[in-house]
């Protein structure tokens, strides 16, 4: 590799001569000269070689000798001399580099394509040589109940009794506390299981009761407010989805048996959860209550294959739901606009490759439509201009599609299901609407992360080992409500007097209903207002 090298920089044939310091001509000359035997008229021999000199020679009859080697075939019988390939610039060498797989495994083998779904039956280990839509590779690590992240790693930071708030000096000695009682929850973790347990926090958790007591004072006084406008006469129902470890909840039925004992005599409760464990938590939290609700209930199912008809009055509450749906990736044509569909391809070797083809999923299709629509004053930030595109089409290898969009079609079905089986529903959503250290170069991009011995490792791509990494978005709250009132708020909805939805900010919500004398320190200072500043409501 050494001659290669040299022969492609022309070193074999320029050998320059080494400059050497004063010091080195120094010593050559008193290695090469002894003054004892000049003057005896003894045969003088060859002047001693120098480090340099022998290095020199030794260099140059290696190359040469190797040459001679290479250049001698005792297979020909001409004697003539092998014709070697031209020389490849640096251009040439580029190219090549580029189009190289990124996996060391066969292009060839057959890929099959499967969905989420059909992995949740058929694997019990991440699938190898299959395709599948970004938002089926994102589901299926995700929620896949053999490897998924909710099923195998994810666990909710919970204590047993809330924070005495009064009890600490200001947020900072707040939050040393928290931190300590989670590092200390990991430590614990890990020494009885023998592997790294994610370990994440809600505000449920962390301002219970209090917070789960804003969202259920909400919830009870829109509920009198429609039954004094006549809107209804059905008792109180409650769908929450997605409800972690049961906490939201037990919150929201204390407080309306504490609050409202007359409603509550009626209320029914219903949990919607696709994680088999978690589920088990809610039932096993619901039972070692010191009061079990008799009008709760947890329904381990996903949401998103609800089939039957709610026709009464209800609420759909969805805390940090949204930022856990999977997304889908699309990209565009830089000279048509069109969109085309990512797909996922899982090598043999458990590498991943992610290609691009014209939009057929029906949901894709579907979502872009009700956006143009539900949205016109919407532009994606992933398709410029069509002055820029002309322009950059001038630029030598501009490429031919534009970044990558994560667009929310899993959130956009959850609309459909409310529109379609819950068609009197009273929505309170609340999630984030932005997130740091999100995967770069692309739009509504999620944070792909781990925990590492205690620390956060988040990754720039989404595209890594199933069950090992959390993956949430940030939800666009203001595009979200536009596509809430056009798939859920039909005319006939309308009529009934259930309106439009409104967005709000979380501090917002909880000035309005939340008791914030429970959660203020000594210093006056309120983490249940000041924290999670990147959390916003939707409320219909």
């Amino acid at each position: 590799m050494l001659v290669s090298y040299l022969q492609r920089t022309g070193g074999l044939r320029k050998l320059q001569p080494v400059a050497l310091s004063r010091w080195q001509q120094r010593t050559l000359k008193t290695r090469g000269t002894n003054p004892k035997k000049a003057d005896k008229g003894e045969e003088k021999k060859p002047p001693h070689k120098g480090y340099f000199d022998e290095l020199r020679e030794t260099i140059s009859s290696w190359q040469q000798s190797t040459l001679n080697t290479q250049d001698t075939d005792p297979k020909k019988a001409d004697g003539k001399e092998e014709e070697r390939p031209p020389r490849k610039g640096y251009f040439e060498e580029l190219r090549e580099i580029m189009i190289m797989p990124l996996t060391s495994a066969d292009p060839n083998i057959p890929t099959k394509r499967v969905t989420a779904k059909y992995c949740a039956q058929k694997f019990t280990a991440p699938p190898r040589n299959v395709t599948m839509l970004s938002s089926d590779f994102i589901d299926d690590s995700l929620y896949n109940p053999a490897y998924g992240y909710f099923s195998k790693q994810a666990l909710i930071f919970s204590l047993r009794e809330g924070y005495d708030f009064s009890s600490f000096r200001d947020s900072s000695a707040f939050m040393d506390v928290m931190g300590d009682q989670y590092k200390e929850i990991e430590r614990e973790l890990d020494d009885v299981r023998g592997i790294t347990r994610q370990l994440w926090h809600t505000s449920t958790e962390i301002f219970k009761p209090w917070y789960g007591y804003a969202i259920a004072k909400h919830i009870a006084e829109q509920y009198m407010a429609d039954r004094k406008a006549n809107m209804h006469d059905d008792p109180l129902v409650v769908y929450e989805v997605g409800g972690g470890n049961g906490t939201l909840m037990m919150n929201i039925l204390d407080y309306i048996r504490n609050n409202e004992p007359a409603v509550y005599s009626q209320m029914e409760y219903r949990l919607v959860e696709i994680s088999p464990k978690l589920a088990r938590q809610q039932l096993i939290k619901h039972g070692s209550n010191n009061f079990v609700h008799a009008n709760a209930k947890v329904i381990n199912q996903s949401i998103l294959d609800w089939s039957t008809l709610e026709s009464r009055s209800c609420f759909v509450v969805a805390m940090e739901l949204l930022d856990n749906f999977p997304h889908d990736v699309v990209r565009y044509d830089y000279d048509t606009g069109e969109p085309y569909q990512g797909i996922v391809r899982v090598y043999d070797d458990s590498e991943y490759e992610d290609n691009y083809e014209p939009v057929t999923d029906p949901t894709i299709r579907s979502y872009l439509a009700a956006r143009k629509q539900a949205a016109p004053e919407y532009k994606t930030p992933a398709l410029p201009s069509e002055l820029h595109r002309r322009l950059r089409r001038q630029l030598p290898l501009a490429p031919n599609m534009t970044k990558i969009e994560f667009i929310p079609t899993h959130a956009f079905r959850f609309l459909q299901v409310l529109g379609k089986f819950f068609p009197r529903h009273r929505a309170v959503l609340g999630d984030f609407y932005m997130l740091p250290d999100t995967v770069p170069g692309a739009v509504d991009a999620p944070v792909v992360q781990t925990r590492l011995k205690g620390t956060m490792v988040p990754c720039d791509t989404y595209m890594v080992r199933p069950g090992w990494f959390d993956i949430f978005f940030p939800t666009n709250f203001e595009l979200l409500r536009s596509m809430y009132n056009a798939t859920c708020r039909a005319p006939a909805s309308t009529a009934a007097g259930l309106g439009g939805a409104r967005v709000c900010t979380q501090a917002e919500f909880v000035k309005q209903y939340g008791d914030l004398s429970k959660t203020a320190t000594r210093s006056g200072e309120n983490p249940m207002l000041e924290f999670y500043g990147n959390n916003k409501f939707l409320l219909s």
